[in-house]
């Protein structure tokens, strides 16, 4: 339904973690506000998140955790090869433990503070996970008073003289349109992950990508700031989650708790290309950007595994603690009755062989045979002299049965667009603001990444969309 008012102070667009961050904050300053939400549901891929990141939060001082703040700018801007902005970086980080504890504040629950495989401790994982955080901030915007207007999409932004002066909107049931007024709209869509062609003109081998999000992060922030004079700016940087199962029929949220993805992803056993042949430590998988980026060097990838390992990840433990979840599992215990069910299923995905001879016929992987030989004298001398992963991940592919399992790369989301500055003003091509209009979460994050997105500091993407929705407001705030 249409907007009940046809003025307010604040107009955001989207109810995802930053949008609604925003809203929270706008209504605890006193600003009309109204939410404008394209899909029915609120969230976003907040919903997916599994933690925000903080440094010198409320948890982390109870915790005993301390993080030199200058040298984790300084070890992120040269992870960025220096892409990322400084000043916008260093006032995130200054500013993320206190958006932790505003958060909790609020109601938000935090199950505990650390890293995230090889990374910085500064993840804050929601008890919940991200749906619950985001049904937190909506119940308080509500009681606060913001208004939601749901299936109601941004069509155009309104200027006068050089100004924000509202939005053209559109009712994505009905198809009918009108127009709502505001001197402040804050664009909070999600980004570009779901848009095939933005990620295709920007992202190599894009056809291996899987989104895992909510369908609703189609670019459409960055494309209406662009129409109104904002740069275009660093886009590329995907959020992957490193390698997941390679599903052409079902979509792959589907695989999202599958403990065939995780025993094939991140048990760092044994990954071959199409020819079968060994290309990369498997131990990458501690950073799922780096293990995204190593899968799409290969035409085909597999992840190849034995019965004694599956027997072993059920009953006995696992070889390597999940990297890619702030919570690990002690063991895969559903995942033989996976394996079994999607077999049975003819999952196109998986193949089982009883031995290595037959699995290389099946999937066509003709040197596979050879590269598995030259694995167990590895595993037999406790040292991999080819990739170098450490001695005990080495575990042995020697006992029927064989599985194969092929792999793509999810994207968790994808970052940039458009250039802010230190308010999270949207910037034009001379780097001076489009008065009015102001961007946060995906939309803007492209100021904080090279072209990889910032895994050695999880929970970037949830905490940035907090910090960046309240940072935008304060400004509103002063110039109210």
């Amino acid at each position: 339904m249409f907007p009940q008012k046809q003025q307010y102070d604040l107009i955001i667009v989207g109810a995802g973690l930053s949008g609604l961050s925003a809203a929270v904050s706008a209504r605890q300053n006193g600003l009309e506000t109204l939410v404008l939400e394209k899909g029915r549901s609120i969230g976003g891929d907040g919903n997916y998140v599994e933690g925000a990141m903080g440094v010198d939060s409320y948890l982390q001082k109870e915790t005993g955790v301390k993080i030199d703040k200058t040298k984790l700018l300084q070890e992120e801007l040269a992870y960025s090869h220096y892409e990322a902005n400084a000043p916008h970086m260093e006032q995130f980080i200054d500013a993320s433990g206190e958006t932790i504890d505003w958060l909790h504040e609020l109601g938000v629950a935090f199950l505990k503070v650390g890293p995230q495989g090889d990374s910085w401790p500064t993840i804050h994982t929601f008890t919940g996970g991200g749906h619950a955080a985001v049904q937190t901030l909506y119940q308080k915007a509500t009681d606060l008073g913001a208004e939601f207007a749901m299936s109601v999409s941004a069509q155009q932004v309104l200027m006068a003289a050089g100004h924000v002066t509202g939005l053209s909107i559109m009712n994505e049931a009905t198809g009918q349109s009108s127009e709502v007024k505001s001197k402040h709209v804050l664009l909070a869509t999600g980004g570009y992950v779901d848009n095939p062609e933005l990620v295709k003109k920007h992202t190599t081998m894009s056809d291996r990508l899987m989104t895992v999000s909510d369908g609703k992060s189609t670019g459409d922030g960055m494309q209406l700031a662009w129409k109104v004079g904002a740069q275009h700016y660093q886009m590329g940087a995907i959020q992957y989650g490193g390698g997941a199962i390679y599903d052409k029929i079902q979509p792959p949220f589907v695989h999202m708790a599958s403990q065939i993805a995780a025993a094939a992803t991140q048990e760092a056993i044994l990954w071959v290309n199409e020819r079968g042949e060994r290309f990369v430590n498997e131990d990458v998988n501690d950073n799922m950007c780096h293990a995204g980026n190593a899968i799409l060097t290969q035409s085909k990838v597999f992840s190849i595994f034995d019965q004694a390992a599956v027997d072993h990840l059920v009953n006995v433990g696992l070889y390597k603690e999940v990297g890619n979840s702030p919570i690990s599992p002690d063991k895969f215990d559903g995942l033989q009755s996976e394996l079994d069910q999607d077999l049975k299923q003819h999952a196109k995905y998986l193949v089982k062989a009883d031995t290595i001879e037959e699995l290389a016929a099946k999937v066509n992987l003709p040197k596979l045979g050879e590269t598995i030989a030259q694995y167990q004298k590895l595993v037999a001398a406790g040292s991999d002299t080819d990739f170098g992963k450490q001695t005990k991940y080495l575990t042995g592919v020697s006992t029927g049965s064989f599985y194969a399992v092929e792999l793509g790369v999810g994207m968790a989301c994808a970052l940039g667009g458009l250039r802010v500055d230190g308010h999270n003003e949207v910037l034009n091509n001379y780097g001076y603001p489009v008065p009015g209009l102001y961007a946060a979460g995906n939309d803007a994050a492209g100021m904080l990444v090279g072209d990889t997105y910032a895994v050695t500091l999880p929970g970037s993407t949830a905490g940035y969309a907090a910090f960046s929705g309240r940072n935008a407001v304060l400004h509103v705030v002063g110039e109210h």
